[in-house]
Formats: C-alpha cells, sequence, structure tokens
C-alpha cells in the first residue's frame, strides 16, 4: 500500500484507518462483555460508518470545486489570449 501524500484527506491516512478500527474492536468489546447487548454496538457502527461517508463526500465536493475553479481560470486565460492575438 503507497504512503499518502502529507496533504491527504484523513479518511486516508493509515493512522486514522487503524485507529478506528481500535475503537470499534474496543467497543464491541465492551458492548460483549460488560454491557451485554450487541445492539447498541450496532448503532455505533452505523453512525461511525455514515460519518466516514460523510467525511469522504465532504473531500470529493472539495475537490470538485477545485477542478472546476481551475478550468474556469484556464478558460478564462485562453480567452483572454485569444483576445490579445485578434
Amino acid at each position: 500500500m503507497s504512503n499518502p501524500s502529507p496533504d491527504a484527506p484523513l479518511h486516508r491516512s493509515t493512522g486514522a484507518k487503524v485507529a478506528v478500527v481500535v475503537f470499534l474492536v474496543l467497543t464491541l468489546a465492551y458492548a460483549l462483555l460488560i454491557a451485554q447487548q450487541i445492539l447498541a454496538w450496532v448503532f455505533l457502527v452505523v453512525t461511525v460508518v455514515v460519518l466516514w461517508y460523510a467525511a469522504r463526500l465532504v473531500v470529493a465536493m472539495e475537490e470538485i470545486a477545485t477542478q472546476l475553479g481551475r478550468l474556469a481560470d484556464e478558460r478564462t486565460e485562453s480567452r483572454d489570449r485569444g483576445d490579445e492575438s485578434s
């Protein structure tokens, strides 16, 4: 697996993935051994998954906005160059 760049989003870092897995394993152990209610852990897992995908959606939307901004800048520059050559 390749290492992400330092400016990579949090959801792509290995440390974040390991932290989420450790958290879920510890809460599963608590749910089974102490609370003896697996349903509480299922709700926790669903919440974590929803938050994970929400973070990925935000990062994707930011990337789309960045690329659209670059595209608009390129079109503006090409129009300006076209006006100067005429």
